[in-house]
Order: structure tokens, then sequence, then C-alpha cells
């Protein structure tokens, strides 16, 4: 092989060699950018659905902690984390005031003063804000189990039987953990459990975050 065709042949592969690298570096940009583009659209998705339409706070500040810690690309991350924090300041402020109603209900006496069912209403309304439960499809059976158990305690309340309803809302505990108040209430019903039936009913009115309002009318007219 002549001098010629070795410097030939050095060029070819050169050549060909370069080739290859640019085009792997264009292909990785496209590729690179069609993933940009489908990370955009899986949050153009879940940012309308999940948060922008949410009126929960609960659920929008776990979305929001979700992509904060999850999200790939640091331009996208950092927004996030502001979000996150500035929903988190809002969600303690909310609980800070459930709590300080929490603590002027255990102090009405008169359940049924427009002043008591006022507080009830009003940290209804602070729970579902604070309410970060996303319902998921198989978590719907779950949430009708968990409410036949309830109801099955309240009704065993109701009706004296204070042994089975500590039984049924330890299955509701157990079926969905911390739904609504059942939590509370297993252990209310544990540490009054030799109280007469209509200080542990009115007891209860408590605990009635979302429950039925039959249920509520009858806890009411013992």
């Amino acid at each position: 092989m002549t001098t010629k065709d070795k410097i030939d042949l050095v060029k070819w592969f050169l050549g060909s060699f370069v080739i290859v690298i640019i085009t792997t570096i264009i292909s990785y940009q496209f590729q690179d950018r069609e993933h940009g583009l489908n990370e955009m659209n899986q949050y153009d998705k879940y940012v309308t659905e999940l948060i922008v339409l949410n009126k929960d706070l609960g659920k929008r500040r776990l979305l929001a902690q979700y992509f904060a810690y999850v999200t790939p690309s640091d331009k996208l991350r950092d927004p996030w984390m502001d979000y996150y924090l500035l929903l988190d300041k809002e969600y303690k402020q909310l609980q800070i005031q459930d709590s300080l109603i929490t603590i002027q209900l255990s102090r009405s006496s008169d359940t049924t003063s427009d002043n008591h069912l006022n507080l009830l209403e009003k940290q209804e309304k602070i729970k579902q804000k604070l309410n970060d439960d996303l319902v998921m499809p198989n978590s719907i059976n779950k949430s009708d189990e968990a409410a036949k158990y309830e109801r099955l305690g309240f009704e065993s309340v109701i009706n004296g039987d204070n042994k089975s309803a500590i039984s049924y809302f330890e299955k509701c505990e157990s079926v969905y953990p911390s739904y609504h108040s059942s939590y509370e209430i297993i252990k209310y019903l544990k540490e009054n459990i030799n109280s007469d039936k209509k200080t542990i009913c009115k007891g209860l009115l408590k605990y009635t975050w979302k429950v039925p309002k039959d249920i509520i009318e009858k806890l009411n007219n013992i």
C-alpha cells in the first residue's frame, strides 16, 4: 500500500468517524427534545387536572411535593419546590385553625347550639381543604367498605352496644386507615366505654366530620 493510499484510508476513517459522532449528537438532541416534550405534556395534564382544578389544598400540596422531588430537570424542579413550600405554609395555618376549633368544641357544653353547629360546619370545610386522599380506582371499594363499618359503629353506639361499636370502628380503621375520625372515635369509646349512652352520643358529636346527616340527627336526639 502506497503512502497516498494510507493517507486516503486515514481520511476516509476520520471522515466516517466524524459523521458517526455528529449523527449520534444530533440523534441524542432530538431524543432529548422529544423526552422534554413528553415530560411537558405529562405536566400539562397533571397540573391542569389534579392541581389547578383541584379545590382541596391537601391534594394540591401532596402533588406539588411529589413533583418537587421527582422532576428530573432542575428548571422545573425548583419552581415546584417553591410552590410546595407556599402550599405547605397555608396547610399548616389551616391545621392550627382546625386544632383551635377542636379545643372550642371540647369546651362547648351545648352540642345543639348555633355556635357549636357553626363551629362543626367551619371545621368540616377546613378538613375538606386539608384532605389529601387522592381517590384512585382501587381505593373506591375500600372507601365504601369503610363507610359501611362506620355506619354500623354509630348504630351500635345508638343501640347502646359500645363493644360492638369499637369492633366496627376498628374494622373501619383497618380497611381504610384514618377514615374520617375513626381513630379518634375508637380512642374515645375505649376511654368512655362505661359511660351512659346519652353522654357518649353527645361526646361523639365532636367526631362527626363527613358523617351522614341522619346519624348526626340520631346522636342529637338521644
